[in-house]
């Protein structure tokens, strides 16, 4: 009989969640270290929650699709991923506005053209996403129900506090591997919430 239970924090770094399984590709203290551009090693339908905070802006966006494919196809039914990234929107928001000072000591661009260069290019970014993006991307990798999300907070207590960096207007997002419904069905609200 397959496990339907386990709970996957994919691209970990060093924050380690106590029951579930971290997975990163070079941190000294995850559980399991894998390339996540690779085929998950879990059976189908075999974990219930997937986490990943700031991972999918650090792949191609045709490696994202096929992250995400491995997502779903791990999911159990009932089975959900939230997923934590940098909104471009915002980033562009902070161009305009010249807000460059948005990030503290965790990130200080010297120009706004520095700002617009280093939030798509550094650390290791390959895509960053606005909301209706992220939406297309879970969509074709089948998810059905996309909703966005508050920081730190759920409808699904598994999901309740996770998120480990400070906020910074990212992109937050829980989808469902529902079948119940034939058209993708997404809440923007908390993206209109954290915009405002």
């Amino acid at each position: 009989m397959v496990q339907t239970n386990q709970k996957l924090h994919l691209g970990c770094g060093e924050n380690n969640f106590s029951g579930w399984v971290n997975i990163d590709l070079d941190s000294p203290t995850a559980d399991r270290l894998l390339d996540l551009t690779q085929s998950l090693p879990f059976e189908d339908s075999s974990v219930s929650h997937i986490f990943n905070e700031h991972f999918i802006e650090h792949v191609t966006r045709e490696q994202a699709v096929a992250f995400l494919k491995e997502c779903y196809r791990v999911l159990s039914s009932q089975g959900a991923i939230r997923i934590s990234s940098p909104n471009l929107r915002y980033l562009v928001h902070c161009y305009f506005f010249d807000n460059k000072n948005e990030w503290g000591n965790l990130w200080q661009p010297s120009t706004k053209c520095q700002m617009m260069n280093e939030g798509m290019r550094s650390w290791g970014h390959q895509f960053v996403y606005d909301a209706e993006e992220l939406t297309r991307v879970l969509g074709e990798a089948g998810f059905k129900s996309i909703a966005f999300q508050v920081y730190r907070q759920s409808a699904d207590e598994v999901f309740t506090g996770l998120e480990c960096r400070p906020f910074h207007n990212e992109l937050i997002v829980e989808a469902c591997k529902s079948s119940a419904i034939d058209d993708v069905d997404i809440d923007f609200s908390a993206v209109a919430a954290n915009e405002a």
